[in-house]
């Protein structure tokens, strides 16, 4: 999901127990201009595809256009002016490039609009285009909607026909096909009963770099000039490369060089051919290792991984960490916070520390002498070293932020800043700035303060120790349980603080959910690594009490953040929203839900969030129950994005997830470059200096690029955990595993490995089977085995539906790639795939639990 809650998992340095998120997707191959499509033909000129017409009284063949010429500025104008056109975010299926996605333009209650083949005309992942929809006859029919409407309407028996040219399945039929077999007229039918087909006419802004990792091929017609570059993402067309870039032995021993990835860029991508051009711009090395895999996530995010610039680090106000102390005058202003108990909680092997916290009573909390509780929220105070429109600066903007890779994270700003002087550690005075909130002991905020400030943190806790805390109220830790403790407490002093705000997070999170607030937590990964960085375990990360107690009061304090800043700059304000779901999909998703017998209301985030908590059990069914409702409810989900106040409604300013009307990001300017601008707005709506030069529009482009890097950023840490999960399947061999169906489709069906939360592919397209759609079940027919066990050695058929449960083989194929394989089940297992989750919920089995 975008943004359901604030989260520090990710926030560690990778190392031993490295906890990162998955997102496990095969992608494809064959089809008709994507980078695993096979060649088709191959250029025999210089010209990288084709033959450059040149205009004669002779020559009077131009090349055929494979795709459009792109529309020019005042026809998109115009188009757009008369809505005849619209203006989209493209979305490429990594399963499917020749299916695209985009928005629809009347809005969520609609389905996204399709865009197939070359109707994506050149467009890549991310790039902003203006599209036009074709006429309503070549719109795909939805085939649920469209027979419920015929049988509704129509007395007579719907004829199949023929299927439509844009796909091989017998579902997906266009509206002339209805209208030709079935005598229907475009007019009768609803939009509801179709998939609307747009085609991409320009492409009003280039946000994919257009650069891609991948191999070479060597083209077979061996005068050709170029070679072929094939990149590793399928949703990047194939580029043809001079010859004159490559290393000449490439041509006489290729298949030295089999293993070898290459960054390319892409520089054209004309009209008149399947292939792009591009040229060389880096070797990253053997595609065997994990570093060099990392490295090709790295370049295919987009992800700047090279190290600052002597010109950004002189950019700082010091050179070197060593003997610093706080100047003098900043004790003249700031509030001193170093009597406190302040400490900070952490993954285990976090390095960039950048908030802390204190908690103590207090006998008046709302100027009345009730009495109640202070939370201190302490934030790094990185804007005192980072300075507005210095090199540095300008670094961290374009950066956007930290980027955490299973073994390696790339940070926004030099470790100078983000592991030593901006690092709350403990045992050392640090600049901050503050927020202290008073509360009653029902949890409820009497008075919030802001201000610049000075800490002493007096231990590093990790999340383990916090949480020891909560399950072992009443024992008494000793020194050796815990990190070093600084300034003569006790563990003693730091449990009781803790117990402390662990009570006060458990009421606001109550509060937070009974007002609506929502969260869909999926599977993340952790990894055990040797000293080599190599992955030695694999598990599940477990969201416990002591991440939630850090979590709550994050939340809190941004929420704060966010009212003051929008009401002191109400056109200038950096928030962040997040839009509520399609509406037709979350739709979609309570009706599926409720076939599978787990009803969802997903009218508002409350409802869905009502609808969840009746599966928060802590069982390995209530885990798995809760697994496959996440992996549906996800799919609707917009992204939370950052954006500047000016010249929006309030309206728009709603978080979903959170259901509050302010939110923003302050609580991590390490390693976010939004939070930056948020210090700098606080810092100027309190008067600590003049209120910052940027205007709205200079705000919102930043706000865009930071939305831009931070998707970059997840997709990468998603490929990471992919390519560690690969490398780990690959060092062990072939792993039994119980797995849940999660969508069956005629020639496969998705699966999601309870074990790992890994959702990986099914492909039975070699076995004899029956497919129904309506109730999508796959009927499989296994054969006699006679080396099978007694009494399952005849032939045999099992039924693949939603939510039954199947034992298949994760299996290391190619590269560090993992197939999901299901053997011939044994008499238990057939057994086991006749009950769905639903079933066992009912009946009380144990199946997931041996």
């Amino acid at each position: 999901m975008s943004e359901v809650v604030e989260s520090k998992v990710d926030e560690q340095e990778p190392s031993n127990s490295t906890l990162k998120p998955t997102g496990f997707t095969q992608t494809a191959t064959g089809g008709q201009f994507g980078a695993a499509s096979p060649i088709k033909s191959t250029p025999t000129k210089q010209a990288p595809y084709v033959k450059k017409y040149v205009h004669s009284p002779n020559n009077k063949n131009p090349p055929r256009k494979i795709f459009q010429d792109y529309i020019s500025q005042e026809e998109t104008d115009a188009g757009l002016k008369d809505k005849t056109m619209f203006k989209a975010v493209l979305r490429i299926n990594p399963k499917n490039y020749q299916e695209c996605f985009l928005d629809h333009p009347k809005g969520t209650e609609y389905p996204d609009v399709l865009v197939l083949g070359q109707d994506r005309n050149r467009a890549m992942q991310g790039d902003v285009v203006i599209v036009k929809m074709k006429p309503k006859e070549e719109w795909l029919v939805n085939y649920p909607e469209y027979v419920k409407w015929w049988g509704l309407n129509k007395k007579t028996e719907r004829k199949l026909g023929k299927v439509d040219n844009n796909t091989n399945k017998p579902d997906k039929r266009c509206l002339q096909n209805e209208i030709d077999d079935n005598g229907v007229t475009s007019e009768e039918v609803p939009e509801s009963c179709l998939i609307s087909i747009g085609s991409i006419v320009r492409i009003d802004e280039k946000k994919h770099f257009r650069v891609a990792a991948g191999k070479l091929q060597l083209m077979p017609n061996s005068a050709n000039p170029n070679v072929l570059f094939v990149a590793t993402d399928s949703r990047v067309p194939r580029i043809l490369i001079p010859k004159a870039e490559i290393d000449q032995e490439f041509f006489t021993r290729p298949k030295d060089f089999e293993k070898f990835l290459y960054t390319a860029k892409i520089n054209e991508w004309r009209a008149d051919s399947i292939y792009a051009e591009g040229t060389l711009i880096k070797l990253l090395g053997m595609s065997g290792e994990i570093e060099t895999e990392t490295e090709r996530i790295v370049y295919e995010h987009q992800i700047d991984h090279r190290e600052f610039s002597d010109e950004c680090l002189a950019s700082l106000p010091i050179s070197s960490a060593e003997d610093w102390k706080i100047p003098e005058k900043e004790f003249e202003y700031r509030r001193d916070f170093r009597q406190e108990i302040v400490f900070t909680i952490d993954p285990k092997t976090a390095r960039d520390l950048d908030d802390a916290l204190h908690a103590k009573h207090i006998d008046d909390c709302d100027g009345k002498g009730t009495p109640g509780v202070e939370i201190g929220v302490h934030i790094a105070d990185v804007t005192f070293f980072l300075k507005e429109d210095t090199e540095l600066d300008k670094w961290a903007s374009e950066r956007g932020n930290s980027t955490y890779l299973s073994q390696l994270v790339i940070p926004m700003l030099p470790r100078i800043l983000c592991e030593q002087l901006c690092s709350l550690n403990p045992g050392v005075d640090r600049l901050a700035f503050s927020t202290v909130f008073k509360l009653n002991y029902e949890g409820e905020l009497k008075d919030v303060w802001f201000g610049r400030s000075i800490i002493r943190s007096r231990v590093k806790l990790a999340y383990e120790h916090a949480q020891d805390f909560i399950e072992h109220p009443e024992k008494d830790f000793t020194t050796e349980e815990l990190p070093p403790i600084s300034d003569g407490n006790t563990p003693f002093e730091i449990r009781e603080k803790t117990l402390m705000l662990h009570r006060i997070a458990q009421l606001l999170r109550k509060q937070r959910e009974s007002n609506g607030a929502l969260r869909i937590e999926l599977p993340k990964l952790k990894f055990a690594l040797d000293e080599d960085k190599k992955p030695q375990g694999v598990s599940i990360y477990e969201i416990k009490d002591s991440n939630k107690l850090v979590e709550e009061f994050m939340l809190l304090a941004n929420m704060e953040v966010a009212k003051k800043i929008g009401s002191a700059f109400p056109n200038s304000a950096l928030l962040r929203n997040h839009p509520p779901p399609k509406e037709k999909m979350i739709k979609d998703v309570a009706e599926q839900c409720a076939k599978i017998g787990f009803p969802l209301d997903g009218k508002t985030s409350g409802m869905l969030s009502t609808s969840l908590r009746k599966y928060q059990g802590n069982t390995r069914l209530d885990m798995c129950i809760r697994q496959v409702i996440s992996s549906l409810t996800i799919k609707p989900m917009q992204q939370a994005k950052y954006f500047c106040t000016a010249d929006m409604p309030p309206s728009f300013f709603h978080h979903y997830a959170l259901n509050v009307d302010h939110y923003t990001h302050f609580t991590s300017p390490i390693r976010r470059y939004p939070d930056v601008i948020v210090h700098r707005q606080l810092a100027a709506s309190l008067g600590y200096n003049e209120k910052c030069d940027r205007d709205p529009k200079e705000i919102q482009n930043i706000c865009t690029r930071c939305n831009d890097t931070k998707q970059a950023s997840k997709e990468a840490s998603e490929e990471s955990a992919t390519l560690y999960f690969g490398v780990f399947i690959h060092s062990v061999g072939k792993m039994t595993c119980q797995a849940v169906v999660l969508g069956v489709m005629d020639l496969s069906f998705d699966v999601l490995v309870v074990e790992y939360g890994v959702v990986k592919r099914v492909y039975v397209d070699k076995m004899k089977r029956e497919f129904d759609k309506i109730p999508e079940q796959l009927t499989l027919h296994w054969p006699a085995d006679p080396n099978a066990e007694s009494g399952n050695k005849d032939a045999f058929s099992t039924v693949i539906q939603m939510c039954c449960v199947i034992t298949v083989v994760l299996s290391p194929t190619k590269d560090v790639d993992v197939n999901a394989i299901m053997l011939r089940p044994t008499l238990e297992q057939r057994n086991i795939l006749k009950s769905t989750l639903k079933d066992m919920l009912e009946t009380g089995s144990n199946i997931l639990e041996s």
